[in-house]
């Protein structure tokens, strides 16, 4: 009798976890609590890698088909930040990105992998002063491209948690325009530049809705 008990309470209990993971939503909407991002250089000569904490700063619409979901993303940054190039300085830093793309899932279950990528245009400007007192404003505008994997937890039928990293390959037309301190000559340079960023962490929260079944 116990034994049949424990086998009757396995069988519900992955027919429940089925429920939850076997692609009977068609879409999902992901809010991301946490991130840590990379963000670009802002002189091209600075030899150190900038990364910035963000929360509640973007959102992302899926459409579910199965084992593979079509995304469409947008993130927005904006905070006044200590520079990190070797003179110092300070200054508002302002980052938006919209992407699409599309996420595998590598099975069904409560613990699911899953391989990303994504294609977008991404804005990047800073404005403040560098090297003590040079006023500075950067723009970078263009094109990305970012692949990473994931890891979502499905805790409910409509509720997962995410956690994701990727690697992105970003080119962009540069724009820095500079003014001395106690000058009012503007100096203007622009140029093309690709750089590699680095997202390690990006942790959130997904709600399914749109029960096709």
């Amino acid at each position: 009798m116990k034994r049949i008990s424990i086998l009757l309470f396995l069988l519900l209990a992955s027919g429940y976890t089925r429920a939850q993971v076997d692609g009977s939503f068609n879409n999902s909407v992901s809010i991301r609590a946490f991130g840590i991002m990379q963000v670009p250089k802002i002189q091209t000569d600075s030899k150190k890698d900038n990364y910035v904490h963000n929360y509640l700063n973007a959102i992302t619409l899926k459409f579910n088909d199965n084992q593979i979901s079509y995304r469409l993303s947008g993130s927005y940054y904006k905070d006044h930040i200590d520079v990190w190039e070797s003179d110092g300085g300070a200054g508002e830093l302002r980052d938006y990105s919209i992407k699409m793309g599309f996420e595998k899932n590598f099975n069904y279950g409560v613990v699911q992998p899953y391989f990303v990528t994504d294609v977008g245009y991404r804005s990047h400007e800073f404005e403040g002063t560098i090297n003590t007192s040079t006023a500075t404003k950067v723009t970078k505008h263009g094109f990305l491209i970012a692949p990473g994997f994931g890891l979502k937890l499905n805790v409910a039928r409509q509720l997962t948690i995410f956690a994701e990293g990727n690697i992105e390959f970003y080119y962009f037309q540069n724009k820095l325009e500079t003014t001395a301190s106690g000058s009012t000559e503007r100096n203007i340079h622009k140029n093309y530049q690709s750089q590699f960023l680095l997202s390690p962490l990006n942790t959130g929260l997904q709600f399914h809705f749109g029960n096709n079944r």
